[in-house]
């Protein structure tokens, strides 16, 4: 089994995981760009799919934030620079 330390809330094996709670799946499984190797078996694993941890930005929302002049977090939240 190999351990992950989620960095974002994540549902794994029917249940919710919070943010830097440590996950243990099998040693098969591909993680996720939301996983931190923790374990031998987790930096094996992560090293052999070439796994770059952090969130993946979303490119629609910075061409969606980039044509309204607001950030990708504020258009998520309905708030753009017009205040519309």
């Amino acid at each position: 089994m190999a351990k992950y330390k989620l960095l974002e809330k994540a549902f794994i094996e029917n249940r919710l995981w919070e943010p830097g709670e440590v996950v243990e799946i099998d040693d098969g499984a591909v993680p996720g760009p939301h996983m931190l190797p923790v374990d031998k078996a987790a930096k094996a694993m992560a090293a052999d799919i070439g796994l770059v941890n952090g969130p993946i930005p979303d490119p629609v929302d910075e061409m969606t934030a980039e044509s309204l002049g607001a950030a990708p977090q504020n258009i998520k939240s309905g708030i753009t620079a017009s205040g519309a």
